[in-house]
């Protein structure tokens, strides 16, 4: 835990406001065959040290996310702004499944607002927006991991360059 605590985490305060903003977030596992599967988020937290990043997923669209999860605890979650193509990856190798906080209701509706705002503006309708983004507050899944990896991945000269504060 001692070396936990020296290492500071890899998101700093600025990707932590982002990945927690109206973007599409996907949450890619994979089995012990290799196999991928993504599904897409509808809600992010980051712990208060930026530490531990908490996705939520409407539970009908989880598929064999959980299941890859319990087996491996590898996930790769990617947040990006449609209106600006900004992407960030973060990897993590503990990934779990938690129980949905009390909080996470009002996260994920406050997330779905942003998200409509940010399609809106580049012209798509709030259904839309809505369809894509899911919002079943009371059918989540809530998986938290530590990012041990980040990358900036905005296309461009700099994609796949790990994040820098």
């Amino acid at each position: 835990m001692a070396e936990r605590r020296r290492t500071p985490p890899v998101l700093d305060d600025d990707h932590a406001a982002f990945i927690q903003g109206g973007v599409s977030i996907v949450v890619a596992t994979r089995d012990a065959d290799f196999v991928p599967d993504a599904v897409r988020g509808c809600g992010c937290r980051v712990s208060r040290d930026r530490r531990s990043v908490t996705v939520l997923i409407e539970s009908l669209r989880i598929g064999p996310v959980v299941a890859n999860i319990e087996a491996n605890g590898m996930i790769a979650v990617v947040f990006s702004q449609p209106s600006t193509h900004r992407t960030i990856q973060l990897k993590g190798t503990d990934a779990r499944v938690v129980r949905v906080a009390s909080r996470d209701r009002g996260l994920v509706e406050r997330n779905l607002a942003a998200w409509i705002d940010e399609l809106t503006a580049i012209g798509y309708g709030p259904e839309f927006a809505r369809a894509v983004h899911g919002n079943v507050p009371d059918a989540m899944v809530a998986l938290v991991f530590t990012p041990t990896a980040a990358f900036q991945q905005t296309p461009g000269p700099g994609a796949g360059d790990r994040l820098r504060s």
